[in-house]
């Protein structure tokens, strides 16, 4: 499909909350909240399959749902890219018109232009650390904006966060349950009560991704969410997969 240059230019230059294709109605629709990771850490193979399964999931949205793009944090002051919008809801339900059907072609158009600028390979190099648990704290404020939506935060990354704080390059650096109690006893940790969260990229096979995955797993209870074995992958290929028993 076609996109006038006007929209071509908005999906270029917009970092923050979108509004070109329409405005979000309450109650309707699915909320998606992507964070992506282009960090050193994860292989040119591992990049691919994320931006192929983001593809796939932004070819499946509809009317009504709402999709927020957030690259991974990098720690500090390091502002990170991000981009907001949602597809208006049909004026009757399940009954698109013409007009309404090119509304969400050209909203999925957009995403995929946005997509492509988050998984800019070249700017892979100049990542230097990688904050999980800033890039969580912002999805958790996106939810809390969703509107009742259903909610999914879906992960493309290998959950190793490296930051002066925490570094996750070995398994005695992995904090222990005491550090995410203290986060915990001081509100620091953000909440993600009725989020589905899905992780696909992490590292399943080796012992430092367990040790890894089990602190996660600790971590998103603390944030009063759950993460499923089947929700924790190394690679997810069907789109349909990224959401939870409840959805």
């Amino acid at each position: 499909m076609k996109l006038s240059p006007a929209i071509i230019l908005f999906a270029l230059t917009a970092v923050g909350c979108g509004s070109a294709v329409g405005s979000e109605s309450p109650n309707q629709g699915h909320a998606y909240i992507v964070g992506v990771d282009i960090s050193g850490s994860r292989t040119r193979t591992d990049l691919e399959e994320s931006h192929k399964l983001l593809d796939a999931l932004i070819d499946r949205l509809q009317a009504g749902d709402h999709l927020t793009l957030v690259e991974v944090y990098q720690g500090g002051r390091e502002p990170a890219r991000q981009w907001s919008d949602s597809i208006r809801a049909p004026r009757k339900s399940g009954q698109l018109t013409g007009s309404e059907r090119r509304r969400v072609e050209d909203f999925r158009d957009i995403a995929h232009m946005q997509a492509s600028i988050l998984f800019d390979s070249a700017r892979t190099k100049e990542i230097h650390a990688t904050d999980i648990f800033g890039t969580l704290t912002r999805a958790a404020d996106y939810a809390k904006a969703t509107r009742n939506r259903g909610t999914t935060l879906l992960l493309l990354s290998d959950m190793i966060n490296e930051t002066p704080d925490v570094r996750m390059t070995s398994r005695q650096d992995i904090p222990d349950d005491g550090w995410i109690r203290h986060l915990a006893s001081a509100k620091r940790i953000p909440q993600l009560r009725g989020v589905c969260v899905v992780v696909a990229g992490a590292d399943v096979s080796s012992a430092r991704g367990a040790a890894i995955r089990d602190f996660w797993d600790k971590y998103f209870e603390a944030a009063g969410t759950h993460v499923s074995p089947d929700n924790y992958r190394n690679m997810i290929s069907d789109p349909a997969e990224v959401a939870c028993p409840t959805d």
